[in-house]
Order: structure tokens, then sequence, then C-alpha cells
């Protein structure tokens, strides 16, 4: 997939002139000024931003767009006024606070009082631009500006890129531990701030590796325009292997451009589940890796005591009823989550429809997590379902629910409500079910139990049901440590983290259970008043 997107240019405004003589002296068009005497001044540097587009100027790249660059100071500028040959040098400066101004470091002189065309480059220097080791110095740029004015006007510099930019974003279960352009110019020539076409030597070009404004991982290099690309190489950090990836198809990068390419890397023997080409749950029942993603209507079921990893990226399974994930018969998945667009949920409300987002059945037990709280995973109940956990089905039984395991990761889980007033935690039990072990560690959790104005279901928990409101789980194996939690319970008559609770026959006793062991971490109610146990 590649993704083109202009940059937009530098404006540098120079201040008006110094002057020692009269308007009327210099009426006449074509007058020569005195040597030295009128030196071009550059007053200030200044990004602008044409339509929608954004700006990427230079010299290093802007962190909270991932479109734009910026000054660092200390650059040195290159400028020319007409078909003077005098070339003069300027220095950029930025202070603390982000100002940016323009100092002389050689100045260049007006010759005559005549409009004339005036040229500046970056870097000022003419010859051979390395882009070879971008990787381990950061991009290379080539800039050049061209703008008109007079020894009275100030001068606007419209700056333009003179690389193209190549992106390519790296998705998959396979850990990258480097890319780079295949047969690609590793150096340029230029000539005030002019690319020279000439015969380019090929080779790799290592690119950098950076996170991108949505915070995935991306790399970059900035190339030589008109040079297609055909081929990418990628390095397994794990097993240090390079396979070389077809870009199809090729793109011929274009100057003040940014090119973007998407590739899946993933480990050998990885399947893939795209979930959109499903017809039916499909089920996992072995030890393999699995990658998932795309938007479906089908869930999964994993099965038959396997230990499987699966990956979600950019997965969203919405069941209308059941579970979007099932996890029965002893198995034991780890859920890796990739990136921050990762939802399961049921959306089924009526008898029938009943689900969890994720039903971890008793016995059974799931591990979530991700690299960082970056990685976001939603899980949505349905019809008496948990976000994570067990589940309850009208007119029949409560399902308990085995051991959660929540780590490195952002996890909002939402429960839900039956028909029959019977209520799920947002992680945890649902109805009047019992669940396994839950523990939370080095994560970021939004919690939600059910209820309503008599019954309610802890955030993290236990569920509750209007059959059997006095036949709840009391005691609970829950471990929260280094995390945030976010809880928000069924009602006042619940824990946050802990029992159900009915209004008139047993209200909880805690906000918080005794048992639950809480270390160096942070529980927020739903006004984000910190609770304590």
């Amino acid at each position: 997939m590649k993704r083109n997107r202009l940059f937009t240019a530098i404006c540098l405004a120079a201040a008006t002139l110094l002057t020692a003589c009269t308007q009327d002296e210099l009426a006449e068009p074509g007058n020569t000024l005195p040597d030295g005497a009128y030196p071009l001044q550059i007053g200030r540097v200044s990004i602008t931003a044409e339509s929608s587009a954004k700006p990427w100027t230079r010299v290093a790249e802007n962190e909270t767009d991932g479109m734009g660059s910026h000054w660092t100071g200390g650059e040195r500028i290159g400028v020319r006024i007409g078909d003077n040959e005098e070339t003069g040098l300027y220095i950029i400066n930025v202070d603390d606070a982000g100002n940016v101004t323009v100092t002389p470091e050689t100045s260049v002189y007006w010759k005559n009082s005549r409009t004339a065309e005036v040229t500046a480059w970056y870097p000022a220097t003419d010859g051979t631009v390395n882009l070879r080791n971008q990787d381990r110095n950061g991009l290379t740029y080539v800039l050049r500006g061209i703008g008109t004015g007079n020894h009275q006007t100030p001068v606007t510099l419209s700056f333009t890129h003179q690389l193209a930019k190549v992106r390519v974003v790296t998705k998959g279960t396979a850990r990258v531990g480097g890319i780079d352009i295949h047969n690609n110019p590793v150096s340029c020539n230029i000539r005030q701030g002019k690319i020279i076409q000439n015969m380019f030597m090929k080779d790799r070009v290592p690119m950098r590796q950076t996170t991108c404004q949505d915070g995935t991982e991306c790399w970059e290099a900035n190339v030589v325009p008109g040079e297609e690309i055909q081929y990418i190489i990628v390095t397994n950090i794990n097993l240090n292997i390079s396979h070389s990836c077809e870009i199809s198809p090729n793109i011929t990068p274009e100057a003040g451009k940014v090119h973007t390419i998407t590739i899946t890397a993933n480990s050998e023997g990885t399947q893939t589940i795209d979930l959109s080409t499903l017809t039916d749950t499909r089920e996992i029942a072995d030890n393999g890796t699995y990658y998932v993603t795309g938007t479906g209507q089908y869930g999964i079921r994993v099965t038959g005591g396997g230990e499987p990893n699966i990956y979600l990226e950019d997965a969203r399974i919405s069941v209308s009823s059941g579970h979007a994930i099932s996890i029965t018969d002893n198995a034991s998945p780890t859920i890796h989550v990739v990136g921050d667009n990762n939802t399961v949920q049921c959306t089924g409300r009526t008898r029938g429809q009943e689900g969890a987002g994720i039903y971890v059945a008793q016995g059974s037990t799931v591990t979530i997590t991700g690299s960082s709280t970056e990685d976001k995973l939603t899980a949505i109940g349905g019809g008496g379902g948990a976000g994570i956990g067990g589940y309850y089905l009208n007119g029949s039984s409560n399902f308990s629910c085995g051991d959660i395991y929540i780590s490195n990761v952002t996890v909002t889980a939402r429960g839900s409500g039956s028909i029959q007033n019977d209520y799920a935690s947002g992680i945890g039990a649902a109805g009047s079910a019992t669940v396994g072990s839950i523990n939370i560690s080095n994560a970021v959790v939004y919690v939600y139990g059910t209820g309503s104005s008599n019954y309610g279901a802890a955030a993290i928990g236990g569920g509750i049901s209007s059959t059997s409101v006095t036949n709840k789980q009391t005691e609970f194996s829950i471990i929260i440590s280094d995390s945030e939690v976010y809880a928000t319970r069924g009602s006042s008559s619940a824990s946050y983290i802990g029992m159900a609770g009915d209004r008139l026959a047993s209200p909880a006793n805690y906000n918080i259970i005794s048992t639950a062991h809480i270390t160096n971490s942070t529980i927020y109610n739903e006004s984000g008043t910190e609770i304590t146990q």
C-alpha cells in the first residue's frame, strides 16, 4: 500500500533592508548601489502550510505529527542574489522557547536597485550527500528556496524538498530488526540545492526506525527522486534472517512527497486469519501462531487444551450472539495485542444472544499482553456476558470462568445485563457464577460492571443474578500491580473490585475487598477519585 503526501514549503521572511539613501536618490531603476552597503538580512524563519497539507521542513522530524519537521539550530544555508556569483552563508538559530532567528556568517549584498530572484539552499556546501547512514545519523535533507525582492523589500524564500521520503509501516508477528531499501542510490551530488543527475552508485539504503504519529512502528529514509523502488529487505531480529519483499506496484519516488508502504512480516509458520473472509466461527485447537486482522462477524474458538499465540492487529470481531473469542476445554492461549485498533464484542441483548467479549471457561486460562500500554484492546459482553470472563445464559445457568492474566497493555472491558436482570462484571464473573484468578500488571484498565438501581455487578470480580441474589461469590484471588485501573461498578451496592451487591438483601461491604492484593497501583472510581481498600 502507498500513500503520497505533499511536503509544504518553508518561508524565510527577510526583514526590511537597511538603507542609507533616500527614495528619490534611488528612484531610477537599475541604479548601482555602493559595494557592501546593502546586505541581505533575513529577519525570521516561519513555517506555513498550504491547504490541508502539513509542513515538512528540515532538520529534525516533528514528534507530534510525523509529517513535519523543524529547524534545530546551527544549520547553515547558502544564499545568492540574481546572477551575482557571490554566495552568502547564514546561520539558523533556535532558542529554548523555540523562537527562530537567522544571522549572517558571510553576508551577500545587493549590487543594484532592480528586483531580482534570490535563491537559497541547504546544505550550504556543494558536493556529495550521503544517504547510506540515515539509520544511525538521522534523515538526510536537501532543500532549495526561491524568492524575489530588492534592496528595499523583504525577501520571502519558499523552500521545497529535493529528496523524497519513503516510510515503511510494519505489521505482523515477526520482530523486525531492520529494513533496507534494495538497490537504491546511496549518495547524490548537489549544487546549490539541486540534485545533479548523473550515474548514482546503488546499494542497500538502511532505513531509520521511528514511531509514527499514531504510535505504530515505522521506518523512514529520504531517497533520490525518480529512482524506482522494487524491493525492500526485512531482517528478523530473532533469527537474524533477511527476507526480500517485492513492492507491488513499484514506487517511483517524487521530490517533496511521502510514499508510505505497509508490509506484514510474520514469523515462519504463522497462520493468518482475515476476519473479513470468515463464513463461520474459526476454531484453533493447537499450539500454533496465528495473526488475526480485519473486520468480521464470526468469532474465534480456542479449544483442545492448546496454548496458541494469537496476535490481534487491527482486528475487530463483532458477533450478534455468542462469544467474540471463546476459550474452552482447558485451553491456555496468549493473546498478543498489537496497536490500538482492536475490538472484540457481542452485540446481542435478547434471549439466545448471550455472550462475552472474551469467554474464559472454568479450567481454562487467558493471557492478554502487549508490548506496552500503547497497545489497546476493547472487550464488550452482550446479554449478560462479561467483557472478559464468564457469561449468563437466560433460562439456563451461569457459566463460571477460569484465570485471567493482563499485562503491558491498555484494556477496556464492559460487562452487560440480561433481560432478566442478571448482570456481569467488566472483568470476571456473570450472574451468580464464580471466577478464578485475576492478575493485572503493568497495565491501564478501564472496566465497567453493569446493574440496576437494586442489583449491581463489580467492575472487577463478581456478577449477580436477580433469581439468586444471595448466591454470590465473596472470595476472590485478585492481584493488581504497577497499574492504573478506572473502575465503574454496576450500582452503589457493589464493590469496585470484589463482590457484587443487592441494595435490599446483601450490599457489598467494601469498595475494594480486603483479599485483593494491590501494589504500586492506583484505582479510580467513575468520578475520577482515587479509592483505597
